[in-house]
């Protein structure tokens, strides 16, 4: 830093030298009285110093300045990038959601052109599908935008639990699964809706992957964790690090030809957002067990 002041000054300085110089010859050509020279260098010098304390205090303005305007550039690109990330993260979701929700639709077409329809529970799960998708991509841009206002408030855990059990009440009988849950009238402290979203598609999770079995939904008061267990398929053991990862549909996606990997990256979302992380354990053939830690009053 000091190196670069010196740079910016040293027109000035070189000045102030050569004309001390040129008057230190000239005194002594004409032997002049070297008093005078002193007392003039002297002045001379003082009023250099002046000029470059002057110049000192405007040259660390300018530099903080320009640090201040490089850390600004620096946050604007950032925020640039993450702007262009976000982007594409929509807009490959929205690709994938317009494929996923064309499936359902074209089932319940061909449900309903039958000529004696009678397959009612079949277009009811289509319905659901369809519905599901188009309040998945509603939240997924509600997640992603941070300047979403949250609506926390008291609530007790079967508020949240109720709705969603019969929301599902027919893919439940459907697929011959058998719920273990009581009532759970615990107060929790939390955002209802993104919460509800989080527990819905862990359900969902639930009844995709068990078939003729069962799903236990429970809530500890002292550990203040909801638990949601099924003994379906189970995840195998390596892909559960990379569940939560974005588009990674594992396994058991593979054998779910409809699964895209955002139900459970939407949950990491929802977790992270409202700081209640969520944890997972699971077996091959024996199930699968999510944990999601909340408030209570």
């Amino acid at each position: 830093m000091f190196k670069e002041y010196l740079k910016q000054n040293r027109g000035p300085i070189g000045l102030v030298i050569s004309t001390l110089l040129v008057f230190a010859i000239v005194f002594h050509l004409f032997q002049l009285g070297w008093n005078i020279y002193w007392v003039t260098a002297g002045i001379v010098l003082f009023i250099l110093l002046i000029y470059l304390g002057y110049q000192g205090v405007h040259f660390q303005k300018r530099r903080e300045l320009k640090e201040e305007v490089s850390e600004l550039t620096e946050a604007l690109n950032d925020e640039r990038n993450n702007n262009y990330i976000m982007r594409q993260d929509i807009e490959e979701y929205f690709l994938l959601w317009v494929h996923q929700i064309k499936t359902p639709i074209t089932a319940s077409y061909l449900l309903l052109d039958e000529e004696h329809f009678k397959n009612k529970t079949l277009l009811q799960q289509e319905v659901l599908k369809i519905e599901n998708y188009a309040n998945m991509a509603l939240n997924y841009l509600k997640v992603l935008n941070p300047a979403n206002d949250m609506d926390f408030r008291y609530l007790t855990v079967d508020e949240l639990i109720s709705p969603l059990l019969r929301k599902y009440r027919v893919q439940f009988i459907f697929s011959n699964i058998t719920l273990h849950y009581e009532k759970e009238m615990d107060t929790i402290l939390t955002e209802p809706n993104l919460t509800s979203l989080m527990i819905e598609q862990l359900l969902s999770n639930a009844l995709k992957y068990t078939n003729a079995g069962d799903i236990w939904i429970s809530f500890d008061e002292k550990k203040n964790q909801l638990t949601m267990k099924d003994n379906g398929i189970g995840i195998r053991e390596e892909d559960l690090p990379k569940i939560f990862d974005k588009g990674y549909a594992g396994m058991n996606g593979q054998l779910e030809t409809k699964s895209s990997g955002i139900g459970l990256y939407l949950v990491q979302l929802i977790s992270k957002r409202l700081k209640q992380p969520v944890k997972v354990s699971s077996e091959i053939g024996k199930g699968t067990t999510f944990m999601i830690q909340l408030f209570n009053e």
